[in-house]
């Protein structure tokens, strides 16, 4: 496995989060000592610099059991990982909120690309939501996820997603399954190019890896919360996956 050599805390130092959550009734989301309780679902290496981080909003609005304690942010921050900016969605996309919300970050260029992990508002298929940083504004895709194949059912939906430069991804796609009931593990490729996609715009994908073999190679079971994925300059591909604090699995 791999071993952990060194770790920074995130930071609101500078009062960025702060200052945009104030009035908004979302509170215990920064700490008195600026540590901030965020769920950071993907984070990209900024090529000016920093981290591009992804927070996965709380709550389903309209769902009294699950109600809405935070939004989706993107975060970018410093080498020291204090924020410095953030963005959050569209108010029309708040006001439709599902907890399935960022997943994955990925920077292209002036673009950084998201992945939402499952369709919101009765749409057909999740999002993948573009900022670019240059004009501050949204465009939205939409990712064509597989039908769910396990014979437990459940739902297929969006991981990580990494640039390869020149407009092109990998993305991370699994079922919400585990162990005997695993289906759909796999690695998509998808070509944004210059970005010049009609908003709204369905991307088209193909099969880079199929994983189920590689994680049933390990001879126990296969892993559920397949979440995290980064490409090397040599073209190595590193996976990890969410063990939920071993609330529901080995722990690994």
């Amino acid at each position: 496995p791999a071993v952990i050599t060194a770790e920074m805390q995130l930071s609101d130092a500078n009062d960025v989060l702060g200052g945009a959550l104030e009035g908004t009734g979302f509170t215990g989301i920064v700490n008195e000592d600026k540590t901030v309780n965020i769920d950071m679902e993907g984070i990209a290496v900024a090529s000016a610099g920093g981290y591009w981080v992804v927070h996965e909003g709380r709550g389903t609005v309209g769902d009294e059991d699950r109600p809405v304690e935070s939004p989706n942010v993107l975060f970018k921050l410093s080498d020291e990982a204090v924020i410095e900016n953030l963005v959050l969605l569209p108010d029309e996309l708040n006001a439709v909120q599902l907890r399935f919300g960022f997943e994955g970050v990925a920077e292209d260029g002036d673009n950084v690309v998201i992945t939402m992990q499952r369709a919101w508002n009765g749409e057909e298929n999740p999002r993948l939501a573009v900022y670019n940083t240059a004009s501050s504004s949204w465009k939205f895709y939409f990712y064509p996820l597989e039908a769910p194949a396990s014979q437990n059912g459940g739902w297929v939906g969006l991981s990580d997603i990494s640039s390869l430069g020149g407009g092109s991804f990998l993305v991370l796609e699994r079922d919400n399954q585990g162990g005997p009931d695993a289906a759909i593990k796999r690695i998509y490729r998808i070509e944004l190019g210059d970005f010049s996609m009609e908003d709204g715009a369905t991307v088209e994908k193909t099969l880079v890896r199929d994983l189920m073999d590689d994680l049933k190679a390990f001879n126990g079971n296969v892993y559920e919360k397949m979440e995290g994925m980064a490409v090397t300059p040599s073209g190595d591909v590193y996976l990890c996956n969410d063990n939920d604090g071993v609330d529901d699995n080995s722990g690994e």
